[in-house]
C-alpha cells in the first residue's frame, strides 16, 4: 500500500508541472484589416484648435450647456446602468478566479453521553468528546482551461469598459444634439414672429388703402389669411420646443420639465472652438470605444474555445483533510486522535455521444460570429465618419447659399411693398415676396441648425481618444494592462 502511495505522490508534481505548459485552445492574434489610408471625401478644417484628447464638448463658450453636459454625465440613467455592469462583470470575474482556487472548508462537532447502570447502586457515567476538522479541495489546470476561464471573464470585463466610454459618448452627443435643436427651433420661432408682425404691418398698409378706394376687399382678405397661416405654424414650433426640453430633462436623469426655467429663454446656437483630430481610418481602431469593445468580445469567444477544449481531457483534483478529536472526558483516560488524508481524483469521461466536441464546434462559430461583428462594427465606424463629413461639408453649403437667398429675398420684398404702396404692382407680388422671405428665413435657420448637428455627428464619428478611457479606468481601480 505505502509503495502505491508514493507512486502518487511521485506522479503528481509531474501532473500539475503540466498545468504551466499545457494551454489548449487558439491564442488571440489581432486580425489586421486592409485599410485604405484615407477618407473617400476630403477631410474639412471645422477649426483651428485641436481638443485634448478629442473631449470637444468641453470647447464650447456656453454655459448652460456646460451645466447640461455636467449634470447629465452626473445623473443620466443609462451612464449608471452601464456602470452596474462594469461591476457587475467585475464580481463574475473575481467568482472565476475564486472558483479555479483551493476551496477550504471546516467542521467542528461536540458529542455527550450519560449511561446509567441498572444495578441497585444505579451508577450513572458521563462521556464527552469533541471533533474538529478541514477539507480542502484543488482542481490542477493541466490542461489551461481555467487559464482560458480567466481570459474570458477579463474581456469580457474590459468590454464593459467599453461600452460604458461608447454610452457616454453617447449620452454628450445627445445632450448637445437636443440643445442644438431646442436653440434652432426657438430661432425659427423668433423669425416666425418677426415675420407675423411685418405681416401685420403689411394687412394694416391694405386696410388703410381699401378705405381710401386704393385696395380691393379681396387685397385685405389675402393679407388676413397670410396673417392666420403663421399664426397656425407658431404652436407647433412651441411644441417641439417643449419636446426638446423634456428630451433634455430625461438625458440628465430628471423628471420632465425640470429644468423649464433654465431653457425657455432664448440663446442662440451654441458655438465649438475646438474639434479632434479626425486622423486616418485606421485610427478608429483605437479611438472608438464601440470598436474596442468588438474586439474584446472576439477576444473573450476566442478564449471560450480553450475553455471548451479542456473538457475534452482529464481532470485532476486533490482532496485533502485533517481531522482531530478527543473522547471520554469525565469517564476516565481522555483519547485524544488525528487523521490526516489526501488523495488524487483523474476525472475523464470516456464517451459523450460528441456533446463535448459539439460545445467546441458552438464555441469556435461563435468566435468567428465575434470575428464578423468586429469587421462589420469597423466598417460602420469608417462609414459614419464618411457619411458625417460629407454630411458637414454639404451643410455649409446648403447655408452659405441660404444666407445669399435670404438677402435676395428681402431685397424682393422691400421693393415691391414699395412699388404697391405707389400703385405700380398689385397685391399678390407683395404676398408672393412676403411668402417667399419667411421661409427662406425659416430655411436659413433649419439649415445653422442642421450645420452644427452635422458638426456633432463628426465630432461623435471621430469617437474619443483612449487615453479619456484609460484615465476614466485608472479613476475606477481598472486594470487595463491586459486589455
Amino acid at each position: 500500500m505505502s509503495v502505491k502511495r508514493l507512486s502518487i505522490c511521485c506522479a503528481l508534481p509531474l501532473l500539475i508541472g503540466l498545468s504551466a505548459c499545457q494551454t489548449v485552445g487558439p491564442d488571440y492574434v489581432a486580425p489586421k484589416f486592409d485599410l485604405v489610408g484615407a477618407y473617400t471625401p476630403p477631410v474639412p478644417v471645422i477649426a483651428a484648435n485641436q481638443a485634448d484628447h478629442g473631449r470637444w464638448w468641453e470647447s464650447t463658450s456656453d454655459p448652460v450647456l456646460r451645466d447640461l453636459i455636467a449634470l447629465g454625465l452626473a445623473n443620466n440613467l443609462d451612464l449608471r446602468i452601464a456602470a452596474s455592469r462594469i461591476e457587475e462583470a467585475r464580481a463574475v470575474a473575481r467568482g472565476v478566479s475564486g472558483a479555479n482556487g483551493i476551496e477550504v472548508g471546516a467542521s467542528v462537532n461536540g458529542d455527550a453521553e450519560r449511561g446509567t447502570s441498572s444495578r441497585e447502586r444505579g451508577d450513572q457515567t458521563t462521556d464527552l468528546g469533541f471533533g474538529a476538522g478541514i477539507d480542502f479541495s484543488w482542481t490542477a489546470d493541466v490542461w489551461g482551461g481555467q487559464q482560458r476561464e480567466d481570459e474570458v471573464a477579463l474581456a469580457d470585463y474590459l468590454e464593459q469598459v467599453y461600452l460604458r466610454e461608447d454610452v457616454y459618448l453617447t449620452v454628450i452627443a445627445d445632450i448637445v444634439r437636443n440643445y442644438i435643436e431646442l436653440r434652432g427651433t426657438q430661432k425659427r420661432q423668433e423669425l416666425l414672429r418677426s415675420s407675423l408682425d411685418l405681416q401685420r404691418q403689411t394687412s394694416n398698409i391694405v386696410q388703410v388703402r381699401m378705405q381710401t378706394g386704393l385696395a380691393s376687399e379681396l387685397d385685405l382678405s389675402r393679407a388676413r389669411a397670410e396673417v392666420s397661416d403663421i399664426e397656425a405654424t407658431l404652436p407647433t414650433l412651441q411644441t417641439d420646443i417643449d419636446r426638446s426640453i423634456n428630451a433634455i430633462a430625461i438625458l440628465l436623469g430628471a423628471q420632465p420639465g425640470t429644468y423649464r426655467d433654465r431653457l425657455v429663454d432664448v440663446q442662440p446656437l451654441p458655438e465649438f472652438d475646438s474639434a479632434p483630430p479626425i486622423g486616418i481610418p485606421a485610427d478608429l481602431l483605437r479611438r472608438r470605444p464601440d470598436v474596442r469593445a468588438a474586439e474584446l468580445s472576439l477576444i473573450s469567444a476566442t478564449s471560450e474555445i480553450g475553455v471548451q477544449t479542456a473538457d475534452l481531457y482529464p481532470e485532476l483534483t486533490l482532496d485533502g483533510s485533517l481531522a482531530l478529536g478527543a473522547t471520554g472526558y469525565g469517564t476516565g483516560p481522555i483519547v485524544r486522535t488525528a487523521m490526516a488524508a489526501i488523495g488524487a481524483v483523474i476525472d475523464a469521461t470516456l464517451y459523450d455521444g460528441g456533446a463535448r466536441q459539439a460545445d467546441i464546434d458552438v464555441a469556435e462559430q461563435q468566435a468567428q460570429q465575434a470575428f464578423y461583428s468586429y469587421q462589420q462594427t469597423l466598417l460602420v465606424a469608417i462609414q459614419d465618419v464618411e457619411s458625417a463629413i460629407y454630411g458637414y461639408v454639404g451643410a455649409v453649403q446648403q447655408r452659405d447659399s441660404l444666407i445669399s437667398s435670404v438677402r435676395y429675398h428681402r431685397q424682393a420684398f422691400e421693393q415691391s411693398r414699395v412699388r404697391y404702396v405707389q400703385g405700380l404692382s398689385n397685391f399678390l407680388d407683395v404676398l408672393d415676396s412676403q411668402r417667399t422671405l419667411t421661409q427662406s428665413q425659416q430655411d436659413l435657420a433649419d439649415a445653422e441648425t442642421d450645420l452644427e448637428l452635422e458638426t456633432i455627428n463628426l465630432y461623435s464619428a471621430v469617437g474619443l481618444s483612449v487615453e479619456d478611457v484609460e484615465r476614466y479606468a485608472d479613476k475606477a481601480g481598472i486594470d487595463m494592462n491586459n486589455g
